[in-house]
């Protein structure tokens, strides 16, 4: 049985690399195609699916950075 903290640990990493995978689909976006950076992330027109594409990618970073910095204080206590 998975305990708590490692449960945790495996979270916060996903968080962060799911995050930080779409954290860098925008920007790449926002380089090659810098006009579509105000276009919806998606055709579907019902929240969340309707937000921008550079409101998805501050979000995307934030949850990085949640997620990076909880990952670290787990492996660092390794008490799971």
């Amino acid at each position: 049985m998975i305990r708590v903290y490692a449960m945790l640990r495996i979270t916060a990493l996903t968080v962060f690399l799911f995050s930080l995978l779409v954290w860098v689909y925008v920007v790449l976006i926002q380089i090659t195609h810098p006009d579509w950076i105000y276009a919806p992330f998606s055709h579907i027109n019902i929240f969340p699916f309707n937000w921008r594409l550079d409101d998805v990618g501050m979000t995307a970073f934030v949850f990085a950075i949640v997620g990076f910095v909880v990952w670290q204080i787990e492996r660092m206590n390794k008490t799971g």
